[in-house]
């Protein structure tokens, strides 16, 4: 799921019809199970990228230390303009190469989706004290 898309479902979840408390806090629990169903899912993709990640940087290193043909043709990878590597040389180049950056990349925008769900969920647990809050709030104004 994008991000954006995350965003747009929190705008119109994150309104609070301040005439029906009652409904509102009914509809807490449907709430919960809703952003945390995505929050399962995109912490799982989360996962996901991070183990790819973890792949790819062990396929590229050792592409790096002994680079094949195979992989040039397959992988399209291409083989440094100075050949071999030394073992020590190999995090430098690991750290510039765009797929390792890419693939950084989309961890980083997974992160921040996760933790985006993270703080919905959050404020999502909370809402009951602000509908009492609201519901006090009424009670003190109207004199009682």
């Amino acid at each position: 799921m994008k991000l954006e898309t995350i965003q747009e479902l929190w705008q119109q979840d994150c309104k609070i019809d301040v005439t029906d408390i009652s409904k509102e806090a009914s509809n807490i629990p449907s709430l919960h199970e809703k952003y945390y169903k995505i929050y399962i899912g995109e912490r799982l993709q989360l996962y996901k990228l991070q183990a790819d990640y973890k792949k790819l940087k062990l396929e590229k290193y050792e592409f790096l230390i002994n680079p094949t043909e195979e992989d040039v043709r397959d992988k399209g990878w291409k083989i440094p303009d100075r050949g071999r590597i030394l073992r020590q040389e190999v995090s430098g180049y690991l750290e510039g190469d765009s797929d390792m950056i890419n693939k950084e990349l989309q961890i980083g925008i997974q992160q921040e989706k996760v933790e985006f769900i993270k703080s919905i969920i959050d404020s999502i647990s909370k809402r009951g004290f602000l509908l009492k809050t609201i519901h006090d709030d009424r009670k003190f104004m109207r004199g009682g």
